[in-house]
């Protein structure tokens, strides 16, 4: 016992501990020092540098003072003082290093306007602030000083020879005399600046000659610590053998000693409880008897790795078998061990059992690569499997098929039966799915009621194929929530995989673009884009526009028009008109709005151009105090799409109180079209805004006869009647007839009504006959900047 308890006597390691404290504080000190040595010198070199670019500017200067004093030419007189603020920012920063407090900044700011290189700033700091008082540095501060009169004076002797070049006839004399005491006042720099080279250079060398003093003492007291080190390290090197058979039984991990044909030398009681078995078994087996068979061919691979390793250790996970015959998944480390006695090659196995967090690991690599609720690969990991398909393509030349599914009714079962019932549809909708696909086909939920498929190795023609199997099987899918069916069905887009693709983005696009013309022909169909496809260029057309919009939004290139809405008989003077949406494109120019307003309403940007006009109009017309007062009412037109969005109302009433404006001055228009497709959204719109006394018009009225009985359900103010029909009413009688038909409804459910696209005067006598309330068209006023509007510069 008293010998093994020597073994663990703690002054031996705590001397040998702190001898390599020491050393290693010998060696940081020395190297702090060696450093600091360097960075003074380092600093010296750049205050010589400095000098150098002080010296050559302030010579510049006096040769351009020189030149105006004998040409009088302004430039030469620039070029001069241009010369001469690179010594005079020196001084200044050397003034801001010398005061107290210090300005740092201020010295940083000279220095750089004084033309040294930034990274050598910080020295150049560092070294007047704290050796400016040591010997040479001491001396080349006071030649530096001494500097000031002189370039003062050189200051002084540029604004008198500016002075007298100023004069109509400059005195010779004096300019003669100027020049004399430029070349003084050069000669006495040029003094100062020699006893600043010789004080920098017996810097340098003094510093240089202290690091070697200093790094010769340190390398004699490393070399004795390192020898007495050695001497203790050596000592203790004899109970190593010991102590590892203590640490080896000991340890909590398991341990084994392997000869290099696999045999078990020796192994710990931690190693015997990890696999469950004896240490008499243990040493009776081989390596491979741990593993499966079908694993042992990676377990011969890895064995030839360690064996050929040049590393001390090699690390690797493998599957072993316990002696349950389960599963245990280890963490080796081998080290390579020399047999003194036989000169062979044992190892040293330390085996972790890592199963529960190769099991952790395992499900954290599922759950990054599938969608939780459907349990389908999750878009980032489809975007792997599709790059993966695509370079299939371009280097064995196969065909394959994207496909991009879109719900058609999920929206509606997500609203009406709520999100539970919306997760369950998408989760029988992905096990639907599943089984109208082939099993090496790639399924995925891309997010929300989008899926995307991947279908290998197959012409387009048998992907359309597979792509409306898939279909039909989503129409006939029975989907019943708290007793309440809803149909399914889905608009699936389909595009080749073929050697031609560039990349996944340009598929992902086009597969995009082809399930939006499914949806665009009516919904739950499928689309095969197919090469020129010209419903496929026209939508990515579409497409394009929405990323110009964008970008027009943000580079505010959207502004307003106005066209007046007039009474057939005066109304006196009451302002009332409609205004109008433009943008102008990237050159310049506006943009028609038939161009960019259908691609806004299909890619849904319409609301966010919406807010942008209800925002401007209540900007500019509460900044036109005066206009307001006239102002009867001014219409703004909406997209259905904005009533999709839950919060447009509100929206609009935080508009009217920001702004501090009247709704009884605003009256929103939104077609009858969108109206009766968002008829529940529409009508909860104006019964909110109707609080804030807003009017509302029933836009292009008469396209759809069908949605005068919606007529009472809608509280709108304004009919207008669609100038497809007032256009031709001077000529057309079955016209004439629609206009009045739509006139008197308006009139017998007291709406108000309104004419649109009156061209001439003919047609203006009809309707103000029949008794419409107010007229708009070119005939009564061409749109005009809404600005011009507000300003009183255009009049209906």
């Amino acid at each position: 016992m008293p010998k093994r308890q020597g073994w663990f006597r703690q002054p031996p390691r705590l001397k040998i501990a702190g001898m390599v404290a020491g050393l290693f504080s010998l060696v940081l000190i020395a190297m702090i020092c060696a450093v600091s040595i360097v960075q003074i010198q380092a600093a010296i070199t750049a205050y010589a540098g400095g000098e150098s670019i002080w010296s050559r500017s302030q010579l510049s200067a006096v040769i351009y003072f020189d030149r105006y004093a004998r040409s009088g030419n302004p430039q030469e007189l620039k070029q001069a003082r241009d010369w001469l603020s690179v010594p005079l920012a020196d001084r200044e920063a050397r003034l801001a290093m010398e005061t107290e407090p210090f300005d740092r900044d201020a010295a940083k700011t000279g220095l750089l306007a004084g033309k040294n290189h930034p990274a050598d700033v910080g020295g150049m700091i560092w070294l007047v602030r704290n050796l400016s008082d040591v010997d040479d540095f001491q001396k080349a501060m006071d030649a530096w000083r001494k500097t000031d009169p002189g370039l003062l004076k050189l200051r002084k002797i540029g604004d008198a020879l500016e002075a007298e070049w100023s004069l109509a006839q400059p005195d010779r004399a004096n300019i003669a005399l100027l020049r004399q005491q430029l070349a003084e006042t050069n000669g006495e720099l040029e003094t100062y600046a020699v006893r600043f080279r010789e004080a920098m250079a017996s810097a340098t060398r003094r510093s240089a000659g202290v690091l070697s003093i200093i790094s010769t003492v340190f390398l004699l007291i490393l070399a004795l610590v390192a020898w007495q080190l050695s001497a203790r390290l050596t000592r203790s090197v004899r109970h190593s053998a010991q102590k590892f058979r203590a640490i080896f039984e000991q340890a909590a991990v398991g341990i084994a000693q392997l000869r290099s044909d696999g045999y078990v030398l020796d192994v710990n009681e931690a190693l015997s409880r990890i696999l469950g078995y004896s240490k008499p078994e243990l040493l009776s087996m081989r390596y491979e008897d741990l593993l499966f068979p079908e694993d042992w061919e990676s377990g011969r691979l890895q064995q030839q790795a360690v064996m050929i390793e040049d590393e001390a250790n090699y690390t690797f996970e493998q599957r072993l078998k316990n002696a349950n015959g389960d599963v245990l998944w280890a963490r080796l480390t081998v080290s390579k061990a020399e047999s003194h006695q036989d000169r062979t090659s044992n190892y040293i196995v330390v085996l972790e059992d890592v199963s529960e967090s190769y099991r952790m690991s395992e499900e954290l690599s599922y759950q990054a690569n599938h969608d939780v609720l459907t349990g389908l690969v999750n878009r980032r990991a489809f975007e792997r499997h599709l790059e993966a398909v695509l370079n299939e393509a371009h280097t064995e030349h196969t065909n394959h098929a994207l496909c991009f599914l879109d719900l058609d009714q999920f929206k509606v079962v997500n609203d009406t039966s709520g999100h539970l019932a919306g997760d369950e549809l998408l989760r029988q909708v992905a096990t639907t799915a599943r089984h109208s696909l082939r099993e090496s086909d790639v399924l995925a939920r891309l997010g929300g009621d989008e899926f995307g498929i991947i279908l290998r190795n197959l012409s387009a023609d048998a992907a359309a194929g597979i792509a409306d199997k898939l279909r039909v099987a989503l129409e006939d899918m029975a989907f019943t929530w708290e007793g309440k069916s809803h149909s399914v069905g889905g608009s699936i887009g389909i595009v080749p995989i073929t050697p031609g693709v560039a990349d996944i983005s340009t598929l992902m696009r086009a597969v995009d673009i082809a399930c939006y013309v499914a949806k665009s022909r009516g919904r739950n169909r499928t689309y095969l884009s197919v090469k020129d496809d010209l419903q496929i260029s026209e939508q990515r057309t579409e497409m394009e526009w929405v990323n110009r919009i964008q970008e027009a939004l943000q580079e505010k290139r959207f502004f307003l028009d106005a066209q007046f809405i007039v009474p057939p008989v005066s109304n006196g003077g009451r302002l009332r008109y409609e205004v109008l949406v433009r943008m102008k494109g990237e050159d310049g120019k506006t943009v028609p709005p038939g161009a960019f307003l259908p691609a806004a309403e299909r890619f849904g940007i319409a609301p966010k151009i919406d807010r942008w006009v209800i925002d401007e109009v209540f900007r500019q017309l509460v900044a036109h105090a005066a206009h307001l007062e006239e102002l009867d009412a001014c219409h703004i037109n909406l997209s259905g799409r904005s009533f999709d969005q839950p919060d447009f109302a509100d929206f609009v009433i935080e508009r009217l109180e920001h702004y501090g404006l009247s709704g009884r001055k605003i009256c929103f228009e939104l077609t009858e079209t969108a109206a009766m497709h968002n008829l529940a959204d529409a009508q909860d719109f104006m019964e909110r805004l109707r609080d804030s006394e807003c009017r509302f018009a029933l836009d292009d009225f008469g396209t759809g006869l069908s949605s005068f009985s919606y007529l009472r359900r809608l509280p709108v103010d304004y009919l207008k009647i669609d100038g497809v029909f007032v256009r031709d009413i001077v000529t057309d009688e079955t016209d004439l007839a629609m206009v009045r038909a739509i006139n008197d409804i308006g009139k017998t459910l007291k709406k108000e009504t309104i004419a649109e696209f009156v061209e001439n005067d003919e047609t203006q006598a009809l309707l103000k006959d029949m008794g419409v309330d107010y007229l708009q068209g070119y005939g009564l006023h061409r749109p005009c900047l809404f600005q011009d509007i507000l300003s009183g510069n255009s009049r209906g």
